[in-house]
Parts: structure tokens; sequence; C-alpha cells
């Protein structure tokens, strides 16, 4: 048993670890090489205890973060006494506890006077993963080995002697060997300079006192946790997905979350179809992060995101084999997208029953291209997983419109696109356009955040673009009452285009982009909450003011007519009348600008 530590002590001893998690974030910003981390922000870092214990999880990408849990405590599994001060482990194979390949993850078990308290551990996900196709997505592969290199836990330092042997087998088997080992290079530096606090921390306090203290963290969240849960009804609660097809001879996949609460616990049950022969299978770390993702979004914020907030939600994948619960040899290099996000959004729409002063709309799923090639400039392999060639909207929340570009909520808002020009220095691409796509937000009350729409292309080369993910056929849903509109204009359209025409790119797909050529793409906005005649009518013609929303969407969806009585200043000069019977036809016609 634990003594209750000092407040201030322990307030101390948060801050330090919060502290060492925002330098671990900041070395790798400012040291890793491939654009996917250096501009794209495609990583994640945490601390857990000794035994081991998540019990900070930096403010990084959800979608590594619920699974590192599960990976941490296998490694210490795999390795169990035979550690000591210095070593360091990769690791990146689903199963043993890693979500899909590209996630390559660093451990350091830190030891202060002989005892394991601590490991510093950090997930990136690498530009290659040595596969067929380059790049690490693979939607023609059938089994995980058409995928590339898989990594069972292996140290890469041994009591401090760096494993060249073992490094080198690694990087030789990936195209961008050089960005790799940089990279690889920038995860050691995070490690160890959390570490190097980590022990700072044990000298000044000793070791019971930041063991009372972490204890007490732990505890901490999980009863705010229960407090959480305790505000929903008890009773079950029902939430559905579709996966699109995979083009693997698979149709449309349904999914489903079944919650139920009782008292302060939380049980999560998923139903889905068996594993596909495609790249969307999920292994159990990687869906039960999905669960915890759908979960806290529904809960308060303020909570302390360790491993404690975790513990009063049981949850069960059903029986092995299925999508959410894959075995080998499944394929599974989409399962960070597909099905994570479907897991996530199953169990969010499960819980607007239960809680819908907390409702939450659809996020833009994840359509996203990953263009592999040898730059002309230096005659190295690139692969570049490009962020903004995917980023829609966010979805709303009771009270609050979504974010606009902010990505999918895998990643809510942790990945970044990067400035134009940085990745136009960093690789050889042109970026023609890059803006905020008008009409693209789903309507309510709370309206969805905008999407975008982009043209890039390669220069003095032809590139080769998987294009993967979900999202063409069905727009991100709306809840209580918003319009879930199935307007071909709220999915994912993808064109390559050039001076001979434009011609629509098909999911699952990979193809030649020549120099010629460009992408053009069109990414959906969020989802909407709440019904949109109960909008504020001066939100909407803000929107239109913005140029956003169109004369036309605002009348259709918002039962708002919009009149110009002189062209000279628009924004003065628009009047606004609003149509309280959605039955009703507009009393005025709708004059465009100009």
């Amino acid at each position: 048993m634990f003594s209750e530590p000092d407040p201030v002590v322990l307030a101390i001893v948060a801050g330090t670890l919060d502290a060492a998690i925002r330098e671990m974030t900041v070395t790798m910003r400012r040291t890793a090489m491939s654009p996917v981390l250096a501009i794209g922000n495609d990583f994640s870092n945490a601390i857990f205890d000794g035994t081991p214990n998540m019990v900070l999880q930096g403010q990084d990408q959800p979608v590594h973060l619920g699974a590192m849990i599960f990976a941490t405590k296998g490694v210490a599994k795999y390795f169990a006494d035979d550690l000591v001060p210095g070593d360091v482990i990769y690791h990146n194979d689903p199963l043993t506890g890693g979500s899909h390949l590209p996630d390559m993850t660093m451990y350091k078990p830190v030891f202060f006077q002989d005892e394991l308290l601590f490991w510093t551990v950090n997930r990136a996900h690498m530009d290659e993963t040595g596969g067929p196709l380059a790049g690490g997505y693979n939607p023609l592969a059938e089994e995980i080995w058409a995928e590339g290199l898989r990594i069972s836990p292996v140290k890469v330092y041994s009591a401090g002697k760096r494993c060249n042997d073992v490094i080198d087998f690694m990087a030789t088997n990936f195209r961008t060997r050089r960005q790799w080992l940089g990279d690889f290079g920038a995860q050691f530096a995070a490690v160890s300079v959390a570490e190097r606090r980590l022990l700072k921390l044990l000298e000044h306090y000793g070791v019971e006192t930041v063991k009372s203290c972490l204890h007490s963290l732990l505890h901490r969240a999980e009863q705010l946790m229960r407090q959480e849960i305790r505000r929903m009804p008890d009773g079950e609660y029902h939430g559905r997905t579709t996966i699109e097809s995979d083009n693997h001879g698979s149709g449309d996949l349904e999914l489903r979350a079944i919650v139920e609460i009782r008292g302060d616990e939380m049980f999560v049950r998923l139903e889905a179809p068996l594993t596909t022969r495609s790249y969307i299978n999920s292994y159990p770390a990687n869906s039960i992060g999905g669960v915890y993702l759908g979960v806290i979004t529904y809960t308060d914020p303020n909570i302390p995101h360790n491993e404690g907030m975790y513990r009063p939600v049981h949850v069960d994948l059903g029986p092995k084999g299925t999508l959410v619960n894959a075995e080998e040899p499944a394929a599974c290099s989409m399962s960070t997208s597909v099905p994570y996000a479907h897991i996530a959004e199953a169990v969010r729409m499960a819980l607007v029953e239960a809680l819908p002063d907390r409702a939450g709309a659809g996020w833009a799923k994840i359509c996203i291209d990953c263009l592999t090639g040898i730059d002309p400039r230096n005659g190295e392999h690139y692969g570049f997983l490009s962020h903004m060639t995917s980023w829609g909207g966010g979805g709303a929340f009771w009270g609050q419109d979504g974010e606009p570009a902010v990505g999918a909520v895998e990643v809510a808002g942790a990945a970044m696109t990067g400035d134009v020009e940085a990745v136009e220095y960093m690789l050889p691409l042109h970026i023609r356009r890059y803006e905020l796509d008008p009409d693209s937000a789903g309507a309510g009350r709370w309206r969805g955040g905008w999407g975008t729409v982009l043209e890039i292309g390669p220069v003095d080369h032809t590139t080769k673009v998987s294009f993967i993910g979900d999202g063409m056929k069905y727009p991100p849903p709306s809840v209580l009452g918003a319009k879930s509109p199935s307007d071909r204009e709220r999915v994912f359209r993808k064109y390559i285009a050039g001076s001979e025409g434009r011609v629509r790119v098909p999911l699952h797909s990979v193809l030649p982009v020549h120099p010629n050529q460009y992408i053009e793409i069109h990414c959906p906005g969020g989802g909407g909450v709440g019904d949109p005649f109960e909008r504020d009518p001066l939100q909407v013609e803000e929107d239109v003011h913005s140029g956003l929303l169109s004369v036309n969407r605002a009348q259709e969806e918002y039962g708002i007519v919009f009149q110009l009585e002189e062209a000279v200043d628009i924004k003065r000069s628009l009047r606004t009348t609003r149509v309280l019977d959605r039955t009703q036809e507009p009393s005025r016609g709708i004059e465009n600008y100009g």
C-alpha cells in the first residue's frame, strides 16, 4: 500500500512527467528526417512505470496511445528478467501488441538503484517497411508478409552498446535507408532525454515518494473516469458503422458496438465480420485502442490521460478471426484508420444515446495517399504519406462546431499537414492548390468542420501513388437531427488530372502519376449535430460571408434565404430571412452575389 503523497510533491511529479513528454515531442520534431515525422508529427510518446502501467501519454496521436499500453506490456513480458540498464528495444509486430508495420516503437527501460522503475516509449510512423510496395501500405496485400518487415521485440542497444548488426539488418530492408536511420536516431534521442529527466526526479525525491505519486495519479484518473460513467444512465446502447468494400471480394462491411453501462463500469462489445483478404484487418491492441478513443471523446478532457482512466472500461472483441480480432496471417497495414476509426465511430454513435448532451458527429475518414518514387534531385528513394491529401473536417460536438481541416478522428488534430513550402523543399512535389472546400461541411445546429481541396503533382519524375483508406462512398454521419447528406459532394473525390482531362480514381488502387499530371482531391467536412433549422441565422450568415457556404446550400439545408439589396458592400447589404416551417417554400428567391 502507498501512503497519500504531499499535494505539492504530487503536482511537481506530475509536472515533471509532462515536461519530459513535451521534451520528447520537441526532440522528435527537431531531429526526425522523414516528412511524415518532421512535418506531419505522426509519432507519439508515453511514460510507463516499472510494472508497466502508462502513467502519462503525450498530446499525440490517439491511434498510437491506446495500443502502446498493450505493446509495452507485451515487450516487458517478452524479456521478463532479461533486462539491464542501457537496454533499448525495438518492435512493430501486431502479433505482440503492435498496430501496423509502419508504426515502429522504441522502448527504453529506466533503472534506478538496480530497480526497473520506468519505461520511456516512442512510437513513430516510418515512411517505409520494406514490403513489395514502397511506403508501407499495400492495398493489394492478402497476407501480412506482403506488407513489409515484421520486427518481433529485439534489443537494438544491449547494456548501452549499440547492436550494429541488428540495426543494419533492419535498415538494409528499407528503401529509404538514410531517412530511416535518421528517424531511428530521433527516437533514441527522445526516449533518452526522458530517461535523464526521470532519473533526476528519482534522485531528488527518492523511489518510494515517486512510486506513491504514480500510484495516486493512476488512482485519480480511475476515480474521475468512474464518475463520468456514472453520469450515463444504466442500460445497453447500440452503434453501427459501415466500412466500404475492400475490392478483394468483400462488399460493404458492417461493424457494430454494443455499450452497456452498469453503475461506474462500462462494457463494450464489438460485432464484426470475419477477416478479409486485404489490408483492413485489425489486431487486438489496435482495436482496443479504437474503443478507448470512442469512449474518451465522451468524457471530460481534463481527466489525466493515463492507464487508470481505462480501468473501468471492459472490452470484448468477440471471437478470434474477425475484422477487429485478427490472427496471423491477416494483412493489416490500413488498420490504424480502417477499421480503427470505424470502431471509434461505432462506440461514439452508441454513446449518443447514453449522453446526448455530449453528442459528437462523425469526422471525415482517412482516405489518404502514399506517394513513392526516386527523387530526381539526388537519386534517393522517397516515401511520403501525405496527410494533406486526406485532411477533411472534424465532426461537431453538442454546443460546438467542428474544426476545419483537422483530419480524421484517429489523429484528432495531432497530426499536421505542414507548410506547403516545407513539403516542396523536402520532396520532388509541387502543390498547385490547397484551400478549404466550400459547402463541404455537414449541416446541423452545430455544423461540421470544412474539408479541403488539394492539387499536388510530381516534379520531373513519375510517382507511384497508393490511394488507400475509406470515405469515397459514405459521408461522415451526423446525429440528433442533423443532416447526413448522401450527395457526392460530401465524400472523398480524387482525380488524376492533366492537359488531357481528368479521371476519377478508385479506392484501394495503385496508379502512376506522371510529370505532366497532378492529383486533384476533394476532402469532405465533418458531420453536424442537432436540427439545422435551429442554427442561429447569424452564424449561417457568417458562413455565407466567409465564402464557405453558398446561398443555395443555406436555403436548402438551413431554410434561410439570402437576398442582396445592393451589390456594393456584400457584408452590409446582405439581408437574411428564415423559413420557420421546413415544409413551406421560402418567401423570397435566391439571388447570387454579383
